[in-house]
Formats: C-alpha cells, structure tokens, sequence
C-alpha cells in the first residue's frame, strides 16, 4: 500500500469561526489510508487546540499586522493598501513556502482569500492547488484580480454551496474550475437527542420561559441587531420569552471590533434588561441549539451557506431564517420554508418567531422534516467524500 498522500491546509486566522468548524470537519474526516492532513493558520488562537484535539497537526505563523488588517470585508481595504499589505506579507509567504518544503503535499488546500495569495505560488508539476471559497465576493477590482490569479495558479475552487459556486462563474472564473460542495453537518454531534445546555439559571431566570437565540460570530452582517430590535418588539407582548445572543467577534480585519459592546448598549436603551443575555463564545453548540425553542438567523445580506442553519435543522430544531444565497438551498420547500424572511425586517423576524411559537406541535413536525432533510443532503460523510473524489481527480490529471 502506498503512503498517504499529504494535503496542507492554509487558514487565514487562528480564530474558530464556520469556515474553521467545516475545515476542521473536512480535514478529521479524512480517510488516513489516503490522505495525511497538515494546518497551517495564520496567527495565535484557539484553533490551535481544536486542530490538535482532533488529530490535525498544526503548525501557526507569524503575520504582519497590516496583513492581518487587511480586508475586503468590514472597513474594506483601499486598493492601494491590499498591495501595501501584500508586499508586507512576503515573510509570511516565505514561511508558508518553508512549511510547504517541509511536508511536500501532494494538495495545497486554502480557506480564505489571505491564503488563497499565499497558496498560489506553491502550485508545482506534482502539487495541485485548491481554493475554498466560503464567500460571496463582489465584483471589485481586488475581486477580479483574485479570480484572474485563481485561473491562472489554481486547480480546482471549492464553493460552499451552488449559489457561490453561480456567483464566481458570473464573475469570471473559468468553465469547470469551480465545484460546488455544500458543507457537511457531523449527524453525530448534531442531533435531536443528548443533553441541554443551561441558559436559564446563569441568566438567573425561571424554568418555565421559553428560549429564542442567535448562534455565530458576531458581525454586521450577521444581523444580531436586527434579532435584538426583534427581541425588544417581542418582550411586551411575550413576558415568558427570554433571548440568547451566543457567539464573540473573531475578526482582527479592519471594520471590525467593538461590535459586542455596540449590541450591549443597543439592548440596554431599547429596555431588554435582563431579557437578554450575551454568552460569548461557546463551545457546546448541539448542546445550546437543543436548549433554544426558536433558533434565528438573521442574516442581512446572503449567505454564502449558512452552517448554523443546517446544524439547528439537524437538531429538529425550528429555525426563523433569512432568505438569500446558500440558507434557501439548506432550508429548500419543505414546511420550514414558511419561516424564512426578508434580511433586515426585525418586524418581519419578530413575527416569524411568533408564528414558530405559537403551534409547538405543527413547528415540531416541521422541525422533524428539517432533519430528514439534513441527514439527506448536507451529511458530513458525503461532504468529505465528494471532496476525496475532487483531490483524486486532480491527482489523475482528470
């Protein structure tokens, strides 16, 4: 039997985030026989841990803080300071070419667009050269000059789902290069059985009121905002409700910071006091989403997937959803489609979340379809297999 072959994958930030959840689960699921699965991340954090936890090797980089600020996200960076932050980025690019020589991977896989620039060069006659791509990109200059590199030095993009995979075939990427793999959930971890994370008596209330929360990182568009305005609607006139805000922010880019402060004080002037709670980062999420009676994403602009989505459906847990990208092809047209909303509407959200609580038995049936739904479509196993299909592929020279 031959040894496995090696697959490095590149992460731009150390922090724990979906992309690094779906990462994690590709590269622990893969069969060992074959593949021989090295990270490499950008930075200090707690992916570190987590990657070792699950049999990863792990190996973190130092990085410039300009590179590291650098965004097309957030507080976008200007073109003229993405190359300033390129240039400043030449150690790094050095080290990952250090860590590439070390292992000599058959596959460079990378999961960012920070990455996607570092993996590029490391194309070679017996190295093939993988992107992820997690998001929707906007049609920019910067954008443009991404999706020409990635002709140019890259053998295969992977998009999280079918609506990011149209996106980059709109925006240039050439015929059959993209392959749209949908991310898988871990039916083990995911389901509706196993205990129940206590969100009540740390927030000191009582046992008999129900729970509707948000679980993710915290950002903009994530639309934590618009879930609190939903919450502060919903209080009045539902004493017996109490709300979770779950998650912490994760990125270091530009635009972003100071945004769980910004969420605190938003609760406290529309009067939420103690009818909301922000946890912060956690890491028992099956054990928090079978805890909530109505999970709510709240998005503002399309998902590029939705993970959380599909996690809380794998828990035959009802979900009130924003419509748009990936979130509509996790949901489809089954009965949990009658819950999904227009992104930015609290009005829209608040009564949505009243229409979930309002028949426990019919929403639990519904909930029921979602799981049957996610053991169908998004099962982890068939994500990493689709995926071992796309490196052997590349490695043939098909």
């Amino acid at each position: 039997m031959t040894a496995p072959r090696g697959i490095l994958y590149l992460n731009p930030t150390a922090q724990i985030g979906g992309a690094e959840r779906s990462l994690l689960d590709l590269a622990s699921g893969l069969d060992r026989r074959h593949w021989a699965p090295r990270l490499v991340v950008l930075g200090q954090g707690p992916l570190l841990a987590e990657a070792a936890g699950v049999g990863v090797p792990v190996e973190a980089l130092l990085v410039p803080d300009g590179f590291e600020r650098a965004s097309l996200r957030g507080a976008r960076s200007s073109p003229l300071g993405l190359a300033a932050s390129v240039l400043r980025a030449a150690p790094t690019l050095l080290a990952v070419r250090r860590a590439a020589a070390r292992t000599a991977p058959s596959i460079v896989h990378s999961n960012g667009n920070k990455t996607h620039v570092l993996a590029s060069p490391l194309r070679r006659r017996r190295t093939r050269v993988v992107w992820h791509v997690r998001d929707f990109l906007v049609d920019r200059a910067p954008e443009r000059l991404l999706l020409r590199l990635a002709r140019l030095s890259t053998d295969a993009v992977i998009a999280n789902s079918a609506a990011v995979a149209a996106h980059l075939e709109r925006l240039g990427a050439r015929p059959g290069l993209v392959h749209a793999i949908p991310n898988g959930i871990d039916l083990r971890r995911f389901t509706p059985d196993g205990p129940r994370a206590d969100l009540r008596s740390p927030a000191g209330w009582p046992e008999n009121v129900r729970l509707v929360g948000m679980v993710g990182v915290l950002a903009r568009w994530k639309g934590q905002e618009i879930f609190v305005k939903a919450a502060a609607a919903l209080a009045p006139r539902h004493p017996d409700l109490r709300f979770v805000v779950v998650g912490s922010e994760i990125y270091r880019t530009s635009g972003h910071g100071d945004f769980a402060a910004a969420l605190a004080r938003q609760a406290k002037d529309l009067g939420l006091g103690d009818a909301l709670t922000f946890t912060g980062y956690r890491h028992d999420v099956p054990e928090i989403l079978r805890a909530l009676d109505v999970v709510v994403h709240a998005s503002i602009e399309p998902e590029p997937f939705g993970r959380v989505i599909a996690e809380a459906m794998a828990c035959a847990r009802p979900v009130v959803w924003a419509r748009g990208g990936g979130a509509d092809e996790i949901v489809g047209e089954g009965a949990l489609h009658g819950l999904g909303v227009r992104g930015g509407d609290p009005a829209a959200l608040a009564a949505a979340i009243e229409r979930a609580l309002a028949d426990p038995e019919r929403v639990s049936a519904w909930a029921a379809e979602g799981r049957a739904r996610i053991v169908t479509h998004f099962d982890l196993g068939a994500h990493v297999a689709r995926v071992q299909d796309l490196y052997e592929m590349l490695m043939s020279g098909r």
